[in-house]
């Protein structure tokens, strides 16, 4: 099939795992039109280097990713200005689209650890833009400094910070995500999610458009309660946001959670995709705040 088609092909989920009674063989991608990345299934492709084989090394974090085979979306979210989320970017890896990330000044960007899947050198990012292969400023990556005690297992401490070979324009729709004081004590009620991805669990192709959604924090205790019998420990490092019938996914990983313009959290996992029961899962940005600005300034 994929010989009479042009564009772009691409593996769809970053995260193809056999669960259950999903075919070994099932595998599904893109083909890139000109105006929507176009979903296809068919035969197993042979997996490209660059692309990790599971999330996490927690079965209970795979098994839990897996049940959204297709799970880059922004469930029920709308289509959004570049001016309402001008710190968003998005990180390609060999020309192709894996996750969100965050603009922390004009030199540094912030994405989810499980992102970093390769060489510095051959990832770009693109700000500036709701679109995320045109428009904008193009920007390639020079040096990729990530959390030292990051977890495969846990998914404590999914952070990496990227610096940029050359520095990002300041404007309009680029602009520096504001940090979360470290005298906070009290989270604010609901935030702004924003990606690129599939609108729905059932959805047949992505739109290349920027979308955002707004969910609200869940106890850190009431969120463990959620994930009880999974195998899976909500620790401080963590936040967990939700809304009915809303939420983020896997395919959103290393995008913002933001209020006011400040960067309260950094997508990490979850069964995501506006399940009932399961919240998604964040990274705490405020836990992090002086990692982020030790790193900032040595580098």
């Amino acid at each position: 099939m994929t010989s009479n088609l042009s564009g772009i092909v691409v593996i769809a989920n970053l995260w193809i795992l056999v669960v259950g009674g999903q075919s070994k063989n099932w595998s599904g991608y893109y083909v890139d039109n000109g105006t929507h990345y176009l979903l296809y299934e068919g035969p197993r492709i042979k997996p490209q280097t660059f692309l990790p084989g599971n999330i996490s090394t927690n079965p209970a974090i795979n098994a839990l990713e897996a049940q959204d085979y297709l799970p880059t979306r922004i469930v029920n979210g709308k289509k959004i200005k570049c001016s309402r989320a001008p710190y968003q970017c998005a990180l390609h890896y060999n020309n192709y689209f894996i996750c969100g990330c965050v603009i922390l000044n004009r030199r540094w960007i912030l994405t989810a650890q499980h992102c970093k899947i390769g060489n510095p050198g051959r990832y770009t990012v693109r700000a500036g833009s709701t679109q995320q292969r045109r428009g904008g400023q193009l920007r390639h990556v020079q040096k990729t400094v990530c959390h030292p005690n990051y977890s495969e297992y846990t998914m404590k401490n999914d952070l990496c910070m990227m610096k940029l070979k050359t520095p990002l324009n300041v404007g309009r729709c680029v602009q520096k995500v504001k940090l979360p004081s470290t005298r906070t004590k009290r989270f604010p009620k609901c935030y702004l999610a924003s990606g690129w991805g599939l609108t729905s669990a059932n959805a047949q192709n992505v739109q290349r458009y920027l979308r955002g959604v707004i969910v609200c924090k869940v106890s850190r205790a009431k969120c463990q309660q959620d994930y009880r019998g999974t195998g899976i420990k909500i620790y401080k490092q963590m936040i967990c946001a939700k809304r009915k019938n809303r939420d983020t996914c896997s395919g959103d990983s290393g995008g913002p959670l933001v209020h006011n313009g400040v960067l309260y959290g950094i997508t990490s996992f979850g069964i995501g995709c506006a399940s009932a029961k399961y919240p998604g899962v964040y990274v705490n940005v405020l836990q992090y705040t002086r990692w982020i600005k030790k790193v900032a300034k040595k580098y």
